[in-house]
């Protein structure tokens, strides 16, 4: 299946002036549609395409495709304007053209009359059409079957040649400026970094020494301390005190168990005493008798009372 290209169109201001560029399509590139217009206007030098939409401009690459770039545009389409606009002289050194006066006929209207002037207030006139070179051309009913196709010249291909090479060579140069500003801001950061971290050491080293003065202000009045106690005699500790007031208590519970033991000796001969006087028999008894067994069993029940409670 072998594939047609579609030929269209292209409307280019050249110095004011409205030209149309046929047999475009949209593998044809600006490189090809900037050195057919250069050839038809007869300047040499550097041009460029600039594509301009409501005041916004736009320089197009050499390999991009004027008809894409428009097409891109949407419904503003048929807003886009290409421009053909010069940057410099010719770069094999040749005079710019600029101070050559102009032909008064180009080659692609010699066989035409005279373009005659437009009227103020009406559209501006355009150009005749150029061939940038496509495998297929398609005839414009605007041309003349007299008109002459211009084609590109070695110089022009040097000269768009050596732009392309310059505006890669600066592209590259911006590229690699992006990246060594961006390793500059990086190197910026970690230097902060660095010295927020010192900083913080550095705080951390003087918090640990004084706290290591403190420790060892403490040790030296600890090992002092020490020093005192070993020399001067301590104060008696808790279990010598202990054993001293137990030792004492026991001496208090050994008296008062000889004071209980020589007064149940009292109480038992008192006793030994009341019992032998109820044994006499009631005849026998004599009215001296009656006190002193009365008087023996009050003493009996009044150390009773006294050691035990009774």
């Amino acid at each position: 299946m072998v594939l047609e290209l579609v030929v269209m169109e292209l409307k280019v201001w050249v110095d004011g002036i409205q030209r149309v560029v046929c047999g475009v399509s949209e593998q044809t590139t600006c490189q090809e549609v900037v050195i057919a217009l250069a050839q038809a206007i007869g300047q040499t030098g550097r041009f460029v395409l600039v594509q301009r939409l409501r005041e916004k401009e736009r320089q197009l690459l050499p390999q991009e495709c004027p008809v894409g770039a428009q097409a891109t545009c949407g419904q503003f389409a048929s807003d886009v304007q290409f421009v053909l606009r010069r940057t410099g002289p010719s770069l094999s050194g040749r005079p710019s053209s600029d101070n050559c006066p102009p032909p008064e006929r180009c080659p692609v209207r010699a066989s035409l009359p005279p373009k005659p002037w437009a009227a103020p207030g009406r559209e501006p006139h355009k150009a005749l059409t150029f061939n940038p070179g496509c495998p297929k051309l398609v005839p414009s009913s605007s041309i003349p079957e007299s008109t002459t196709l211009v084609g590109p010249t070695p110089d022009c291909f040097a000269d768009l040649q050596g732009l392309e090479l310059r505006i890669q060579r600066n592209a590259e140069e911006l590229g690699h400026e992006a990246f060594w500003e961006q390793e500059l801001r990086r190197e910026q950061a970690r230097e902060r970094e660095g010295q927020a971290r010192l900083q913080a050491l550095s705080a951390a080293t003087a918090e640990h020494a004084a706290r290591l003065e403190a420790l060892d202000a403490q040790a030296c009045a600890l090992e002092a301390e020490l020093r005192l106690a070993a020399e001067a005699p301590g104060p008696p500790s808790a279990t010598a005190s202990a054993t001293e007031r137990l030792r004492q208590d026991l001496a208090i519970q050994e008296r008062h168990s000889m004071e209980m033991q020589g007064t149940l000796a009292l109480v038992s001969r008192a006793l030994e005493a009341a019992e032998h006087a109820l044994q006499v028999s009631p005849g026998d008894l004599r009215p001296c008798q009656l006190p002193a067994c009365y008087t023996a069993s009050l003493s009996a029940l009044h150390l009773l009372h006294r050691h035990f409670g009774v």
